[in-house]
């Protein structure tokens, strides 16, 4: 197995094929980055809830969530690469999705909503968007 240079994009991709093949979860490698942006997903509905895997301490399961069969993420797409940053400031934030979904940005004061990073008047690197 080669080496994963972006953990992020990888999960990202991990979670939305299992979404689509209904899988009841599935396991991503452990970042803390990563457990931030998974807290975001959980406080705004998108997943159940995510734990430490029991098999491998590297690894955290992802409990998927769905709705009358379909799964809650209809799309979930990384913004910035390793290659490809892309950064906003706050003035440039707009609602995304008419407000039906939702973009994670990485900010110096943490990794958060744009509407949070909004409120709080700061910009950042763009990480994900998901709906």
């Amino acid at each position: 197995m080669g080496l994963i240079a972006d953990t992020i994009g990888d999960a990202l991709n991990r979670i939305r094929n299992a979404s689509n093949q209904k899988h009841s979860y599935v396991l991503v490698k452990k970042s803390k980055f990563l457990a931030r942006i998974l807290d975001i997903l959980v406080q705004n509905g998108y997943i159940e809830s995510y734990e430490e895997s029991e098999d491998n301490k590297y690894f955290l399961k992802v409990n998927l969530k769905y709705y009358e069969g379909k799964p809650v993420i209809r799309e979930i797409k990384v913004l910035s690469h390793l290659s490809r940053r892309i950064y906003i400031g706050y003035r440039d934030i707009s609602p995304f999705k008419n407000n039906l979904g939702i973009v994670i940005i990485s900010t110096p004061k943490g990794v958060m909503t744009t509407t949070e990073a909004k409120k709080l008047k700061v910009g950042g690197m763009l990480v994900c968007s998901v709906w």
